[in-house]
Parts: C-alpha cells; structure tokens; sequence
C-alpha cells in the first residue's frame, strides 16, 4: 500500500466531514499510540515521569469528548515542553519511535483543531502517524519472523477506512472502552465504538 496515496485518500474523506468527526478521528488515532504499553512505559523511561503520559492522556480524550474543552496554546506548549537527553540509550530503541509518533499526532490534533479550516492535513496526518509507528515494528518486530507485525501494517490502511466510513455514516458514536479490542470485526483496532446509524 502507498502510504501517500493512502493519506491523500484520508484527507478527502475528512474534508467531507465537520469539525467534531475531523477532530474524533485523530483522537482514535492518537489513542492507537497510547495505548500501546510498550510506548507507555518508554515515555515514562524517557522523560523520568508519568506524567507526560497523563497528560498526553488528557488531550486525547479531550480531543474525542469535546475538542472545545481544550485550551490549544496552553496544550501545545505542553506538548512542545516533553523532551528527553540526545544521548539517552532508550533513544535507540523502536518504542522511542512510537513516543516521537505519539507526541506528533497529538500536535497534528491541536494544530488541526486551532485551523477551525475545511483542509483535514493536520487530522489525516495522525493517521500517518500511526502508519508510521506500524512500519517501524514491521522493521524492528518483537517478533521472530516478523509477521504478526507485517499484517498488523498492512491491516492498519485497511481499519483506517472502515472507521472513516463508519465515523461518516452514524450521527452519534460512543466511546466505551479504550482496550485494544475489536472493531466492527477487524482485529487491531484500538476502541469499541456504540453507534447510532442515521438510517435508524
């Protein structure tokens, strides 16, 4: 799959959406990289705290819950303020790739957010974001062949769209639940989502 072709397909799918659905997307986004333990615990290594963590938590469902809520200059900063040693030995591990990734959606949430424009570039760059972080795994895999992380690449494109084109097509969706669990029957997602259908 062309990852530039891909984000460019995700970005015309968002432009036909208003800002809340916009903004719920790349929290979902966001949310793919969170939830990742092994992120979790490399931010905590790499910044000697929890609390970045936290915090980036806090955006995130504020992102999904209602963007309003969230003070974007204070949140930037925030963001921008999270920082660790050049020379930290974590620096050479892939999870530390997956913080970069994190921390990045999170700024292309805020960025997307404080535009109030119809141009999706900041939201559907989240979805690169996770892309991004998927393909460093299927390059550095915990795995010993490296399978399980090739498909969960190539899965990703795929439960992207499938969220898009639920996200356009239910009036209201949910929350319910942030494990990594099932959704809509393809594995490798990262919310359960209670929709309301506008054909109901």
């Amino acid at each position: 799959m062309n990852i530039e072709l891909h984000i460019e397909k995700v970005q015309s799918l968002l432009d036909q959406m208003d800002l809340q659905k916009k903004c719920k997307f790349a929290a979902w986004c966001c949310n793919a990289l969170i939830i990742e333990k092994k992120i979790n615990e490399n931010m905590t290594k790499i910044t000697h705290s929890n609390v970045n963590y936290q915090l980036c938590d806090a955006i995130i469902k504020a992102g999904w819950y209602d963007f309003s809520q969230i003070n974007i200059e204070i949140s930037q900063k925030a963001i921008e303020d999270i920082n660790w040693d050049d020379d930290d030995p974590l620096n050479d591990m892939v999870e530390t790739q997956g913080t970069i990734e994190l921390l990045a959606s999170i700024r292309n949430m805020l960025l997307g957010i404080q535009q109030k424009s119809s141009d999706s570039y900041y939201f559907a760059a989240c979805a690169e974001n996770v892309i991004n972080w998927k393909d460093a795994l299927a390059n550095f895999p915990y795995s010993e062949d490296g399978k399980i992380e090739d498909e969960n690449l190539k899965r990703e494109y795929e439960i992207q769209l499938l969220f898009l084109d639920d996200l356009s097509n239910a009036d209201v969706i949910t929350l319910m639940d942030n494990e990594q669990t099932l959704y809509i029957g393809v594995p490798e997602s990262n919310l359960i989502f209670k929709k309301v259908s506008k054909n109901k």
